[in-house]
């Protein structure tokens, strides 16, 4: 009988030890998982708050890239208005013109191209956009290859942009870049062109001209923030 119970005894006893094993094992696989849940929370946590970050910088850039094309809005303005006022002092002073108006309006129509621009800069300035445009197409038919034709298209399809106008805003940065082939707005026009596609939900032609600008026109501000906005479209 003694010798039954010793095996069964052994039996129960390493039953015991290997079911307290398992369940240590349980427990250390258990910790295990809770520790690991607890890192991949953390890096969740990390990368949201460097994806916030992220767009905190890019928004601060592109308020920083508005801000200047505002400045230097103002200080155009500012430089035609004073051209405006010497031009208006040298009209008072030609008093022996037969006719007083006579220095108004050059033969080629320059002043009165230069009228119409200044206008609209104080129209933009005043934030009278719809008035602004109606300046803006009138120069543009009136002088299509004009001093300040270039500005004109590129001003009026700005404004376009901001009044959600996206077809209007991207017919006339491409009759802009078609008219006007290799100017100093041709970088941003194409980074123009691409936030509009990007309105438009058409992500081909946004990341199209986005590249264009950053191959091209590679040291400009506008390739700057093509890159962060194909960083945005390609997250």
């Amino acid at each position: 009988m003694s010798k039954l119970l010793l095996p069964l005894t052994l039996i129960f006893f390493t039953g015991n030890f290997l079911a307290q094993s398992e369940q240590e094992s349980l427990e250390i696989l258990l910790d295990k998982l809770n520790k690991l849940e607890q890192e991949i929370s953390n890096l969740s946590n990390n990368l949201d708050q460097n994806t916030y970050e992220l767009q905190r910088i890019e928004d601060a850039n592109q308020l920083r890239y508005m801000d200047l094309d505002k400045r230097i809005h103002q200080l155009e303005t500012l430089i035609l208005l004073s051209s405006e006022e010497d031009n208006q002092d040298q009209i008072e002073l030609s008093d022996l013109d037969e006719n007083p108006l006579s220095g108004l309006i050059s033969n080629d129509g320059s002043e009165e191209e230069f009228l119409l621009w200044s206008n609209s800069l104080k129209l933009i300035e005043n934030s009278r956009y719809s008035e602004a445009a109606e300046n803006l197409r009138l120069l543009i038919l009136s002088f299509p290859q004009g001093e300040y034709s270039v500005e004109a298209y590129f001003y009026l399809g700005d404004i376009y942009f901001q009044q959600q106008m996206y077809q209007d805003s991207i017919e006339t940065f491409n009759s802009l870049l078609n008219n006007f082939p290799e100017n100093k707005r041709t970088p941003e026009s194409f980074f123009k062109l691409g936030l509009n596609f990007l309105q438009l939900e058409d992500k081909t032609s946004a990341r199209s001209n986005f590249n264009n600008v950053i191959q091209n026109y590679p040291e400009s501000s506008a390739a700057i923030l093509s890159e962060e906005e194909l960083v945005k479209l390609n997250n």
